[in-house]
């Protein structure tokens, strides 16, 4: 497992970590909204899929790596507004002026987490609201036969960390989650 946290946007980015284990961090969550495959363009977004907490588990058995590329985030009290309204939260929110605070807290779902990943398991990229939820719910994804991650190191952000075998690393912050796999597999 390959990990780093970027506190000043509130993003954690990662490889070995697969939708399947956030499924008990969504346990307060009223469901997800999912993209699966291509980001779409600004003429023709990419549809988005509203799942209820209970298909969750069932989502997770489907073979995510399949896609590609897929986005989600959480809702609380989705109320099946529209998509456009949904496609203009999500693009606020991704957009470069955009906030930290702003990726979380959609209008449309308010949300904790918006995460973004190809091919699940190689490359996530997490936005998140409260790093106390983060640091629980990473306190029990993380196996414990790959190493026990210092969390007060990650929370800081001043390194990456490579886990395997028991043992963690220090590593390089990077999104090139290429670069770190072909030098550690």
């Amino acid at each position: 497992m390959y990990i780093w946290h970027d506190p000043a946007e509130r993003m954690l980015v990662a490889s070995g970590i697969e939708f399947k284990d956030f499924i008990p961090a969504l346990g307060k969550a009223g469901g997800i909204v999912l993209r699966k495959g291509s980001a779409g363009t600004a003429r023709k977004p990419a549809a988005w899929q509203t799942l209820a907490q209970q298909q969750l588990p069932a989502l997770a058995h489907e073979d995510l790596h399949a896609c590609g590329s897929h986005a989600w985030a959480d809702w609380q009290n989705y109320q099946g507004r529209a998509s456009a309204s949904l496609d203009a939260d999500v693009a606020e929110a991704l957009a470069h002026r955009a906030t930290a605070s702003q990726r979380t807290g959609l209008t449309a779902l308010q949300n904790r987490f918006l995460a973004f990943a190809h091919d699940d398991g190689w490359y996530l990229k997490l936005f998140y609201a409260a790093w106390d939820e983060v640091a629980a719910w990473l306190a029990g994804a993380i196996p414990p036969a790959l190493g026990t991650l210092d969390m007060d190191a990650l929370k800081q952000a001043g390194d990456g960390y490579w886990l395997q075998n028991g043992t963690v690393d220090v590593e390089r912050k990077t999104h090139d989650i290429d670069s770190v796999l072909n030098r550690r597999l």
